[in-house]
């Protein structure tokens, strides 16, 4: 028996960066397509509300119920067991509060959970109160490239972790936020050192930072800030005992140093040639909705929970804070 999906708000991250590509190859970069790979899913209904664009969506992805809000999609008694929220962030709350009258099991909601702590606390805890399974998609913890080099770390496979460096743009909240939560999945929780002076380069309401920053263990991490109107960016690099690793391209491609005896100065050891290879970040939606399946279906753990989220917004509050 399939699972019945619904999606709130038909954008980019919902259907748009998959256009005309239901049928290719490529790994799913949206629900709309995620879903529709995924055997055990069927796409049923969406909703959004300018016209134009949910009738769009509806026909480019086959869906044969739409509605303009969540309220209409209540009153037709639609019933179904997953709902994506691919919505603004201004109407998180109220669209991730109004989901819960449709009765899901799970509902997969795009990154921030919100703007404000305290209201995404409450979120949390109705969720847990209506026995609803909450998902944000901070999308590395899908990439099992990640969860591989998490285990690497565990387990010193390159030595002792001595110190990272990383770099964003695009807003703290809107691109940082990943890197806060990549770091909290990786390290456990973090400590704020030090912020530096904000750019503007996405929205007045969201800057980017440099931020200085440690790990439990006093590992020192300092991630620095691009300008999102010269390219996109999202990179990490870990620096250990035995060599250096990097993920760049947001995920899609990592390196790898290892240490070598330096050929020219005896007794001394430098960083041996780059070794490149692929990650698998464009997996990472295929993975998501298969651990929905999986959570729904084998009671599989969530990979990237409400409370994750919430770990990732008490670090963002504390950094505005101190601004």
């Amino acid at each position: 028996m399939k699972h019945r999906a619904l999606i709130v708000g038909c954008g980019n991250i919902a259907g748009g960066l998959d256009s005309n590509q239901i049928n290719s190859d490529r790994p799913p970069l949206t629900h709309a397509k995620a879903y529709k790979k995924n055997k055990y899913f069927d796409l049923v209904a969406c909703i959004d509300s300018n016209q134009d664009q949910l009738s769009k969506f509806q026909r480019e992805w086959s869906i044969n119920q739409g509605f303009l809000s969540i309220e209409e999609a209540i009153k037709n008694k639609i019933e179904v067991d997953v709902v994506s929220i691919c919505s603004s962030t201004n109407y998180r709350e109220d669209h991730l509060d109004m989901a819960l009258s449709l009765n899901p099991k799970f509902v997969f909601c795009e990154k921030p959970l919100h703007f404000d702590l305290l209201a995404a606390k409450k979120l949390v805890m109705k969720y847990k109160h209506n026995n609803v399974h909450l998902q944000v998609n901070y999308s590395r913890r899908f990439d099992s490239s990640v969860v591989n080099f998490k285990k690497s770390i565990e387990s010193k496979e390159y030595g002792k972790l001595r110190a990272i460096t990383g770099w964003y743009n695009k807003g703290l909240l809107n691109n940082g936020s990943h890197c806060l939560d990549l770091l909290n999945f990786l390290c456990g929780s973090l400590n704020l050192k030090d912020v530096g002076t904000g750019i503007r380069d996405y929205d007045d309401q969201d800057l980017s930072y440099p931020l200085f920053l440690s790990t439990s263990l006093d590992v020192p991490i300092v991630l620095s800030c691009g300008n999102a109107n010269d390219f996109s960016l999202l990179e990490l690099e870990f620096l250990f005992s035995n060599g250096r690793i990097k993920m760049f391209n947001g995920g899609r491609n990592w390196s790898i140093e290892n240490v070598v005896k330096d050929p020219v100065f005896k007794g001394y050891k430098m960083l041996g040639d780059i070794e490149f290879s692929e990650g698998e970040y464009l997996q990472s939606f295929s993975n998501a909705v298969s651990n929905i399946h999986n959570c729904l279906a084998k009671n599989e753990k969530l990979r990237s929970s409400g409370e994750d989220a919430l770990e990732v917004l008490k670090l963002y509050t504390e950094i505005l804070n101190r601004t």
